[in-house]
C-alpha cells in the first residue's frame, strides 16, 4: 500500500500538470489570436482612415472628379454594350430565353455597380434612366419575356443612357 500512494500521487500531479498545461496553452493561443485579430483590425482601421483622408484630399483637387467620371463613363459604356447585345439577341434569336435572361442579369449587375454613385451625383438622370431600365430588367427575367415590350424599353434606355453619358464631365 505504501508503494501505491507515491505512484498514485505522482500520477495525479502529472495528470493535473498536463491538464493545466493544455488549458493554459489554449488560453494563450486564444489570447494571441485575439491580440492578432485586434492588431489586424487596428491596422485596417488605420489604413481605412488614411484612405478616407486621402479621398477627402483628392476631392479638392480637379483630378478626383475625373477619376469618378471615368468609372461612370466606363460603367455607362458597359451598360450600353449590354443593351446592344440584348437587342441583337432579341432580333436574331428571340426564342433563346436563356440568353435573354443571362444578358438581362449581366445588365442588372453592371448597373448595380454604378447605381449608388449615379443616384448620388445625378439624381434626376438616375430617376429618368430607372423608369425604363427596371421594367426592362423585370421583363428580361421572365420565363416568357415580351420581346416587343423589351425592344421598346431597350431603345428608351439606350437613349437615356446616351444622353446621360453626354452630361458626364470629359475624362
Amino acid at each position: 500500500m505504501e508503494k501505491k500512494f507515491p505512484i498514485l500521487l505522482a500520477s495525479c500531479l502529472l495528470s493535473g500538470s498536463l491538464i493545466a498545461g493544455c488549458g493554459s496553452n489554449g488560453a494563450e493561443d486564444n489570447n494571441s489570436t485575439q491580440t492578432s485579430n485586434n492588431s489586424s483590425m487596428e491596422e485596417n482601421s488605420a489604413s481605412e482612415s488614411e484612405s478616407t483622408n486621402n479621398e477627402g484630399m483628392n476631392d479638392s483637387s480637379s483630378e478626383s472628379g475625373s477619376e469618378e467620371t471615368i468609372d461612370l463613363d466606363v460603367g455607362v459604356d458597359t451598360a450600353l454594350t449590354n443593351l446592344d447585345e440584348l437587342k441583337a439577341t432579341l432580333e436574331n434569336s428571340s426564342d433563346d430565353i436563356t440568353a435573354i435572361n443571362e444578358q438581362t442579369k449581366s445588365l442588372e449587375e453592371n448597373w448595380d455597380k454604378m447605381e449608388a454613385q449615379v443616384e448620388q451625383e445625378f439624381p434626376e438622370e438616375y430617376k429618368d434612366i430607372e423608369e425604363s431600365l427596371y421594367p426592362l430588367i423585370d421583363e428580361g427575367k421572365k420565363d416568357e419575356p415580351d420581346t416587343g415590350k423589351m425592344n421598346e424599353l431597350i431603345d428608351e434606355t439606350v437613349m437615356k443612357m446616351t444622353e446621360f453619358k453626354e452630361k458626364l464631365p470629359a475624362s
